[in-house]
């Protein structure tokens, strides 16, 4: 059951709840097509989306799934109901790419993988010996067929290594420092997480109160977001307004739509 608080504004959020693996899954993994991504001689296996997407209609049961409501409407974001967690955005390649050319040194370090998805980022960091990683995404639906699963498919012996939370960025705050205190990370990575200009200060909070004091944020995303309004100038700016990260941009593409990868460090 997801439970919904509301903002001063009259906004709504799903509360974070942390989610236990294995418990809630609606299908059995091995009745899902899935697909290969390679890095660099790191492969990871992924659940097919439209493999999953079959299974999801076929169940009568799932009327209420926010990945459904989002295929329904042709949506790949529902404001406070589905975030995008279904597919892979392409800045996720971005960070992959730039993890496996710059060899970023994951050994016993502790990571967390922000607005997961898929889990893509954090399953490397596990195939590349991280000593814990947590999983966050928005929709509880998104953790349950997608995120587990592929870790599933790519490092299970790693679950007793991960931990699992759905919902909204303040409140998952509020929950790792009750239920946590005093976890940090030495690195945080995110993708495509800055679209919207309305998150950015929840954004702020997880990076100000969860990273460790010589942790680094690697923050991939588009320089503009064309019909919702945010990208990385923009976050750079509310970042800079802020006075408690320096950033650096330590990638950007060549071609196509302009994408840019943002080193995050405590000033």
């Amino acid at each position: 059951m997801i439970i919904k608080k509301v903002e001063d504004d009259g906004t709504c959020f799903a509360e974070c709840k942390e989610i236990q693996a294995s418990a809630n899954r609606q299908y059995d993994l091995k009745n899902v097509k899935t697909k290969l991504l390679n890095i660099n001689n790191t492969n990871i296996q992924y659940v097919c989306n439209e493999s999953l997407l079959d299974i999801l209609k076929s169940n009568q049961d799932l009327s209420e799934d926010s990945i459904l409501k989002a295929e329904e409407k042709h949506s790949d974001l529902l404001p406070a109901v589905y975030e995008g967690g279904l597919k892979i955005w392409e800045c996720t390649y971005d960070l992959l790419d730039y993890l496996s050319e710059n060899q970023v040194d994951f050994k016993d370090k502790s990571v967390l993988d922000l607005g997961c998805g898929a889990g893509i980022l954090g399953i490397y960091s596990l195939l590349h010996q991280a000593r814990c990683c947590w999983f966050q995404d928005y929709n509880q639906d998104v953790i349950d067929n997608i995120t587990i699963p592929n870790i599933e498919l790519n490092c299970k012996e790693s679950l007793d290594r991960c931990r699992f939370f759905s919902g909204d960025w303040h409140s998952f705050v509020d929950l790792s420092e009750k239920n946590y205190p005093g976890k940090k990370f030495d690195y945080i990575l995110s993708s495509e997480t800055i679209y919207n200009t309305g998150y950015y200060k929840k954004l702020h909070l997880v990076f100000e109160k969860l990273l460790a004091k010589n942790g680094v944020v690697l923050l991939a995303a588009k320089s503009f977001y064309f019909g919702v309004g945010g990208g990385v100038h923009l976050y750079q700016d509310f970042m800079d307004s802020q006075k408690v990260l320096k950033h650096t941009s330590c990638w950007q593409s060549t071609e196509g739509v302009k994408r840019e990868i943002l080193k995050l460090e405590f000033l």
